[in-house]
């Protein structure tokens, strides 16, 4: 566990500032109830701009460790992580759970927060209950498509095809998953809003970390929305397990002589 709280170490700067925005902006919006007008239009860009800065910044430093691990900058900065002779898997674990943690973290305030302009009901609690599960998923798969697509891009030497590759993959795969769950649950007619809102706009789903309020009631069904996008994310980290297991071991790389 000792390397996995050393990975931590490295971001908890970056998370505990974005949760420290949060936090202020939303206490000052409850409090300064006479500029509520201002303060409705501050809370709305924070909640949009700031889990998009989270997302940007753990796209990056996956990037970072696997694209660019040859960079005298990146190696410096994980030269224990990169040189180690742990599985692909124990370093998956440290490099990504520190990450996905920060970025679930920061997505679970804003998202609960808003949860007071929700409707009240009997249903009220069941689907707190699956907005919290379908964002620690969407923490899952960020962490995995970004891991699999810095698998990929990896293989290439020029840098802006790389940059292509990873960038271009991840707007990719999130339209793919927006299609087919708009294909699945017919949605064709229902109305969907990205980002914050200072009123109720529809209950969370994600595509991949990218989550849209749908204006529909809320379901459990099989063939519904909010379980087919569940479905669609958990999808990723079985292939971020599969690229993880192909790939060869550090110590077969030491073998080969290829460091």
């Amino acid at each position: 566990m000792r390397d996995i709280f050393t990975e931590a170490r490295k971001h908890i700067g970056f998370f505990s500032v974005c949760l420290v925005i949060l936090v202020g902006v939303s206490t000052f919006r409850e409090l300064l109830d006479s500029y509520k007008s201002i303060t409705d239009v501050v809370w709305v860009f924070t909640v949009v701009l700031v889990p998009t800065a989270t997302a940007f910044y753990v796209g990056a430093q996956i990037f970072m460790y696997l694209v660019l691990k040859n960079d005298t900058l990146v190696l410096k900065n994980d030269t224990l992580l990169q040189l180690s002779t742990h599985s692909h898997f124990r370093k998956y674990l440290v490099k990504t759970l520190p990450l996905a943690l920060g970025f679930i973290s920061t997505g679970l305030f804003s998202l609960l927060a808003s949860t007071t302009t929700w409707p009240e009901g009997q249903e009220a609690s069941k689907t707190v209950i699956y907005a919290v599960c379908a964002k620690i998923i969407s923490g899952a798969a960020l962490v995995s498509i970004a891991w699999v697509l810095g698998l990929a891009a990896a293989r290439f030497k020029e840098f802006y095809l790389r940059l292509f590759i990873y960038m271009g993959g991840f707007a990719l795969i999130v339209g793919l998953q927006i299609a087919a769950l708009w294909k699945f649950s017919d949605l064709d007619s229902v109305g969907w809003v990205v980002g914050g809102s200072t009123s109720f706009a529809g209950y969370p789903v994600y595509c991949g970390p990218l989550g849209i309020a749908l204006a529909t009631p809320f379901t459990l069904s099989y063939s519904g929305a909010y379980v087919i996008s569940i479905f669609l994310n958990t999808v990723w980290p079985i292939f971020g397990l599969l690229a993880i297991i192909c790939a060869p071991s550090p110590k077969q790389k030491i073998t080969h002589g290829v460091l």
